[in-house]
């Protein structure tokens, strides 16, 4: 996945847990930081696809290539966990939509705290660090 799709995923996925904002005041707080943590994925993701198509990195970009395809095939990873976990919402349920919502909500939470022991924030805060300090790599070199 070229990384423009992957920061346009990023921005699906922000919208996506946007709805949970307003079913789920409670952990609104949370659910805020993960839209900022997917932006901030989306926002780092273009400027490391423009960096890598400045001429004037080209010589350098061999040096992060693996690293990049690693980020962005995690990240490819996360977000079709997402979103198979987001298609709990479209399933005909005798529960509320509020409780529908929850459900998800738990479902996500639990899905990555049990496949790596952090949390889907967490997780999302650490690839926007390294796709961060990719670009800078490749711009400093």
């Amino acid at each position: 996945m070229a990384l423009i799709a992957l920061a346009e995923s990023a921005q699906d996925i922000a919208s996506g847990f946007n709805k949970f904002v307003d079913p789920l005041p409670e952990s609104s707080v949370e659910i805020t930081a993960l839209v900022a943590e997917c932006y901030a994925i989306s926002s780092a993701l273009r400027r490391l696809s423009t960096a890598i198509d400045d001429p004037r990195y080209y010589q350098d970009v061999p040096f992060i290539y693996n690293d990049v395809a690693i980020v962005r095939e995690s990240l490819d990873y996360t977000f079709r966990d997402v979103t198979r976990l987001f298609g709990g919402l479209g399933r005909p349920t005798h529960i509320s939509r509020r409780a529908a919502f929850h459900h998800v909500w738990r479902e996500i939470d639990d899905f990555f705290y049990h496949e790596s022991h952090v949390s889907l924030r967490r997780r999302l805060e650490t690839i926007k660090s390294f796709l961060l300090e990719l670009t800078d790599l490749l711009i400093d070199r």
